[in-house]
């Protein structure tokens, strides 16, 4: 993540008019350090070192409960690092916070005692990417073949703890094309839930084009992929992909409406819905779709100004 979104100060965008805030989750972005540095990870180096104190995190929860939000996500960077993490998500979970989510990289809960604490602090949903089903995947987007074993290590200490993690698959141009399998050997391990994430062109990946697929060329796999998950009774779903790209797989588009998110980084305040990263923009074409302003909120921008949108077809009836 990155400080992709408009400045304000909290809920001040024009997106907070009308919003019922008991149903927005608070996304806080701590900071911006990693233990690993993938390929396609948008924080810049000169974004690393930025980093929000103890006492400006909880300052940022406490505004937000007051507000009457009761979810919040740690993100970042990599929020396991921080020595405050834990104690932070206990505190929340004291003040009346009840759907604690940590988005990570899984690396830490390799470390048994790491997983026990963590859910003995409150953390209540753990979401882990994961760069495929090899130790080379890995070894290419994270730069080491060992943190595939550390990763599944991790995921299968807490599945044994009763907290099965939700796997967020990134589809970039070298891992596409094994969408099916990773699933599988993922599943393989307890896993039952797998959100797809289109690499997004935003900051330090901006310079990356290539690394984002055109969503006609992988069609076949995303197919595929969808017809395994049904078959299997597994939870497979695009969250950037407009249902008009994928036909006769429209079941598996996220339903955006949902994503009431409110972003606080250590430079900037926003709402997901009007940032650069989400699927927010509409087409001339998509007038006349069943979908337009429901279940679809549009395409990302960075997808658009890549392939343009010969890809959107209104879905009619």
């Amino acid at each position: 993540m990155s400080d992709t979104g408009r400045d304000a100060g909290p809920l001040e965008g024009a997106g907070g008019r009308g919003v019922d805030y008991g149903d927005v989750m608070v996304d806080l972005i701590m900071g911006y350090e990693c233990n690993v540095k993938c390929d396609y990870c948008s924080v810049s180096d000169a974004m690393r070192p930025v980093n929000m104190t103890t006492a400006e995190a909880l300052s940022e929860l406490a505004a937000a409960r007051a507000m009457g939000m009761h979810k919040v996500a740690f993100g970042g960077g990599e929020p396991t690092i921080r020595r405050d993490l834990l104690p932070i998500a206990r505190w929340a979970r004291d003040r009346g916070f009840d759907w604690i989510k940590v988005s990570s990289n899984g690396l830490m809960y390799a470390y048994q005692d790491y997983a026990s604490r963590a859910i003995d602090a409150g953390v209540t949903d753990f979401h882990i990417s994961v760069m495929g089903h090899e130790p080379r995947m890995y070894a290419a987007t994270m730069g080491d073949a060992k943190w595939f074993d550390m990763v599944v290590r991790g995921v299968d200490n807490l599945v044994a703890a009763g907290h099965v993690p939700i796997l967020d698959m990134i589809i970039k141009a070298d891992t596409w094309r094994t969408l099916t399998e990773t699933v599988a050997f993922w599943a393989g391990h307890g896993v039952r839930t797998f959100p797809l994430w289109l690499v997004s062109l935003t900051d330090r990946n901006a310079d990356k084009p290539d690394s984002l697929p055109r969503v006609r060329d992988i069609f076949p796999e995303l197919a595929r992929v969808f017809e395994y998950s049904r078959a299997a009774g597994l939870n497979v779903y695009s969250r950037h992909i407009p249902r008009c790209m994928i036909p006769g797989y429209h079941d598996f588009v996220h339903d955006l409406r949902q994503d009431r998110v409110y972003i606080v980084t250590p430079g900037s305040r926003f709402f997901l819905w009007e940032s650069d990263i989400s699927a927010n923009t509409y087409l001339p074409a998509c007038e006349g779709c069943r979908y337009v302003r429901a279940e679809c909120q549009g395409a990302r921008r960075d997808y658009l100004a890549r392939f343009g949108g010969d890809e959107i077809v209104p879905i009619k009836g």
